[in-house]
C-alpha cells in the first residue's frame, strides 16, 4: 500500500466513525478495522487519536481556504461572490458528514481546548478573506457585512445539517446570492 493511500484510508475511516459514533466512542482499533489496516500503522502516521482529529480538521481547513481563495479570481464582486457560494455549498453538500461532525465538536467542552486554535484560525482567515471580498462592493462596513454574511452561512449550514430533513439548500444559495449581489 502506498504510504499516502494508507494515511488517507485511516483519515477517511476516522472521519466516518467520528461522525457516526462520536469521537469519544471511537477507538483506534475501530478506526484500524474500518480502514482495513493494522492498528500499528495508525501510530506510524499519528501519535494519538487527538493527532488524528487535528489532521482531519487541518485538512478541512485547507479545503475551506482553497474555496475562499477562489473569491479573488474574478474582477467583479458579484463574480467572486458567485464563486464563493458555489464552492461552499458544493462542499457542504458533498461533505455533509464532516460538517455535521465539526458542528458537534464545537459543543464538546473537553475537546474545545484541543480543536479551538485550528477552528479559530480558520474562522479568522475566512472572515479576513470575506471582508476583502466585500471591499469590492459598495458597502460602508466590509467587516460588518462579512460578519453578517458568515453568520447567515453558519445558520444555513445548521438548518441544512440538523434541523430540516428536506432543506431547500440550492434555492437558499440562490436567495443568498440575490440578497448580497447588489451591495
Amino acid at each position: 500500500m502506498r504510504p499516502q493511500l494508507g494515511k488517507d484510508k485511516i483519515l477517511n475511516a476516522a472521519l466516518r466513525l467520528f461522525a457516526q459514533k462520536g469521537y469519544h466512542r471511537t477507538s483506534i482499533g475501530d478506526i484500524a478495522a474500518s480502514a482495513g489496516v493494522a492498528k500499528g500503522l495508525i501510530y506510524n502516521y499519528f501519535k494519538s487519536k487527538e493527532d488524528l482529529l487535528l489532521e482531519i480538521i487541518s485538512n478541512a481547513s485547507l479545503k475551506m481556504m482553497n474555496i475562499a481563495d477562489g473569491m479573488f479570481t474574478q474582477k467583479t464582486y458579484q463574480a467572486n461572490l458567485r464563486i464563493f457560494l458555489d464552492g461552499f455549498f458544493s462542499n457542504l453538500m458533498k461533505h455533509k458528514k464532516y460538517f455535521t461532525f465539526q458542528i458537534g465538536l464545537m459543543f464538546q467542552p473537553d475537546l474545545m481546548p484541543l480543536v479551538s486554535p485550528l477552528l479559530h484560525q480558520r474562522a479568522d482567515t475566512l472572515l479576513e478573506l470575506t471582508q476583502k471580498m466585500f471591499v469590492g462592493s459598495s458597502v460602508k462596513s466590509p467587516e460588518m457585512s462579512a460578519r453578517r454574511f458568515i453568520s447567515e452561512i453558519d445558520g444555513i449550514t445548521l438548518h441544512y445539517l440538523s434541523i430540516y430533513k428536506d432543506y431547500p439548500i440550492l434555492a437558499i444559495k440562490e436567495e443568498l446570492y440575490k440578497n448580497y449581489k447588489d451591495l
